[in-house]
Parts: structure tokens; sequence; C-alpha cells
């Protein structure tokens, strides 16, 4: 069955550990006045063949990076935009560290630390609302748990 994107749940929470996860009322939804959030994942992949084949080249998956970017409208009393922006100008990498959350459409859970990165809170045209935007980029492989529902 299809499902609306808007059906796949976003959560922040601030870091303080990667072995501490936050309990759940410490996450915040990512939601509010945010039009899109894209699954932008990098796969580093080498061509590979060798003699034990007949010659063909293969791909290798050598790692992957799961990336989530988010645009929107800039809104500084949402709990989650805050958490993000409050990060823009630090430059620090365990400065710039969160838990994200993500419950899917089918109700798996994806949890583990990420960093908050390329972060635009407060700009664009004098005409339009103020731009909210970035990606947040998991700092290793995340968790995930499947759905208890099925």
């Amino acid at each position: 069955m299809r499902q609306k994107n808007a059906k796949r749940q976003h959560f922040v929470a601030p870091w303080t550990s990667d072995d501490k996860k936050p309990a759940a009322e410490d996450y915040s939804p990512l939601a509010s006045y945010i039009e899109t959030i894209e699954d932008d994942s990098d796969e580093d992949t080498k061509d590979y063949g060798d003699y034990a084949g007949d010659g063909t080249n293969r791909t290798i998956l050598n790692g992957r990076s799961e990336k989530w970017k988010f645009e929107g409208t800039y809104d500084p009393k949402d709990k989650a935009q805050n958490l993000i922006a409050s990060m823009k100008r630090v430059t620090t990498d365990d400065g710039r560290k969160l838990w994200h959350k993500i419950i899917e459409t089918d109700g798996a859970t994806i949890e583990g630390v990420a960093s908050a990165m390329e972060i635009k809170a407060g700009s664009g045209d004098a005409t339009e609302y103020e731009e909210f935007s970035g990606h947040l980029d998991y700092v290793r492989t995340p968790e995930e748990t499947p759905s208890t529902s099925k």
C-alpha cells in the first residue's frame, strides 16, 4: 500500500553521549513548517573483478552514509528547529551532534546519533518567510527496530 511521506515522522533530541539514548519525552518532532525531508544518502562503491571470476566487473559497496535533507520555514519557537538552529555557528563535531529518530511509514524505528550540517536558519528574499534548511547525517549506521504492528 502506498504511503504519503508525511506519515514518516522525524524527531531530534539533544546529544550528551553516543551511548545514552534520550528518553521519549526528550525528542521533538521535526515537522512544523517543514515542507520537505528527503533521503540524500551516499554510497561509496568500487568496480572490482579478479581472477577467481570470469573477468566481469562487479560493484562492491565499501560504505554508506545516511543523510536526511530538510527544508521549510524557520520558526525559532519550534523546539526541534531551535535545537538545530542553535548549532549554526558551532564549529566542533561534538557541538553539532544530536539524536535523530525516524518512525517509518511501516512503523519501524530508526535511531542514532547524527550531525546537523549546512544549517540555514533565517535567510531568503525580503518578501518571503525565513528559510530553514540543512541536513542530518548519521555518524554511524543507525539502529533499526522493526515495527511491532506487522
